[in-house]
């Protein structure tokens, strides 16, 4: 954060923070950046076709990935924020219980789910039965709720929430994926020599 806050008073950075993308030419050179996590997502997943064409289906697509958003800040206080063990886990545990602000959202998840399958899709992800930006998005915020939330795995593993899961194997096992996240592995091993 030291780095990321020098950076942006010598002027580097047009936003907050990372991420921050450089857009290129056709002959490789800069033409901008462009930054916030979500308008990086919703250009690279336009350039890399899981950014849905129907308007309808990228509504659809916006509506989960806006709502992963107000996920992340109704939970981010108690998980992250808080230094306190013991307060930690109690607000988390205010968060997860039946009727808590995390299984609010991931009810609403649920349901985005389920509606798809009722429009045809059988692939049990968010929206048509590609992958799509909202998966990606989704992705990144079970990352926090299953690994760094107290009680939070333990929700996510109840059998009512076992359509999430499937969702983040979905992204975890699409060979895209595993392309990106291979090439990446080896992009910051040749970056580290």
């Amino acid at each position: 954060q030291q780095q990321q806050a020098k950076t942006k008073a010598e002027g580097g950075r047009r936003w907050s923070g990372p991420p921050e993308i450089v857009v290129y030419d056709k002959d490789g050179k800069p033409l901008t950046n462009i930054a916030q996590s979500n308008t990086c997502l919703r250009y690279v997943g336009k350039l890399a076709g899981i950014y849905p064409d129907d308007p309808v289906q990228r509504a659809l697509a916006d509506e989960v990935v806006d709502s992963v958003e107000d996920t992340f800040n109704a939970i981010l206080p108690s998980v992250f924020r808080i230094k306190d063990e013991e307060e930690k886990k109690k607000k988390c545990a205010e968060l997860c219980k039946e009727g808590g602000t995390l299984r609010y959202w991931l009810d609403k998840f649920l349901a985005r789910i389920e509606e798809n399958a009722k429009r045809g899709n059988k692939n049990g992800l968010f929206v048509g039965d590609e992958l799509s930006i909202a998966d990606l998005k989704f992705n990144g915020i079970g990352t926090y709720i299953y690994g760094m939330t107290p009680g939070g795995k333990d929700v996510l593993n109840e059998d009512k929430y076992k359509p999430l899961l499937k969702v983040f194997e979905s992204v975890k096992n699409n060979e895209k994926i595993k392309a990106f996240n291979e090439q990446l592995q080896k992009n910051i091993a040749a970056y580290k020599e």
